[in-house]
């Protein structure tokens, strides 16, 4: 799996998509979150607008015309997309640690959807959901407002998992339930190479 090509500004890692839905991919921004190595990716709107296109929530043209915006008013909206962010953390970790989200967390997320039901329409001509455009940055994150919500009403959540290192989140999709780690060529091969060290010193 090939990483984003996001500005890293000065941090050595990498950032993929690796939550197999798009929510676990929003929420796990966050490099080693909650530790004192932690790394915001998405510290400026040019990294969350290249990250909406990669992750499929708009298209190079819609890209071109949110960035267009300036400067200021681009600031100003991303700390609604950290506030999002933060919310729907909040409850998706709750389900990857195998615990139940408070009340109150759950309540907030269910505002953050009632919000958004208004710009979701049905397609005349093809019978399919679509969304209005977005033209502000925190509309680019409908659609995973409402991924976030069919996660806590719809899905499995035995398979909501977090990555044994680096607390990534991801929904299992294998047959056993049996994946560990958000990317085997990075958190998983680093966790042998720990477990093979750890066996020869002893």
């Amino acid at each position: 799996m090939k990483p984003l090509q996001l500005d890293s500004n000065g941090y050595e890692g990498t950032y993929k998509l690796i939550g197999e839905e798009v929510s676990f991919d929003f929420v796990s921004t966050i490099s080693w979150p909650e530790t004192e190595w932690a790394h915001d990716w998405l510290h400026n709107a040019d990294n969350f607008i290249n990250w909406s296109v990669a992750a499929g929530l708009i298209d190079k043209k819609q890209a071109k015309k949110l960035g267009s915006q300036s400067n200021a008013e681009l600031n100003r909206q991303m700390k609604e997309v950290y506030s999002i962010r933060k919310e729907l953390y909040q409850v998706l970790t709750a389900f990857a640690f195998e615990e139940k989200p408070a009340t109150i967390i759950v309540k907030k997320a269910d505002t953050l959807f009632h919000k958004v039901t208004k710009y979701r329409h049905i397609d005349a001509r093809t019978y399919k959901w679509i969304w209005d455009e977005p033209l502000i940055l925190s509309a680019v994150l409908y659609p995973v407002i409402w991924n976030a919500v069919s996660i806590i009403t719809d899905l499995d959540h035995s398979r909501v998992k977090h990555c044994g290192a680096c607390n990534w989140l991801f929904y299992d999709k294998t047959k056993n339930k049996s994946r560990r780690w958000c990317d085997m060529e990075d958190c998983g091969s680093r966790d042998k190479a720990l477990r093979y060290y750890h066996r020869q010193k002893k």
